[in-house]
């Protein structure tokens, strides 16, 4: 094998696992479009005046005394689930 040719094989070893990458689909561009009626976590207390603490598997929030919710800061790859009322004055 000639060198011009093995420069031109090495290169194109490396290149293109790298340009398939680029060319693949995103996972995101598939992701189905989020609900119109979707709410955010924290309005789930507004709606369920009972619960006193409640969760999406990314946030927890609590009632405070005030009523107002108090809510923890959400992971970088965390996937929300449906919102569940984890304590509850019933």
């Amino acid at each position: 094998m000639t060198k011009p040719a093995a420069a031109v094989r090495m290169l194109l070893r490396a290149v293109l696992p790298g340009a398939a990458l680029l060319l693949a689909p995103c996972a995101m561009a598939e992701a189905p479009p989020p609900e119109a009626e979707q709410k955010p976590v924290q309005a789930f207390g507004a709606d369920h005046p009972s619960c006193r603490e409640w969760t999406d598997g990314c946030l927890v929030c609590a009632r405070q005394a005030d009523g107002s919710a108090a809510c923890s800061t959400v992971g970088m790859a965390c996937l929300p689930a449906a919102v569940a009322c984890l304590k509850s004055d019933e």
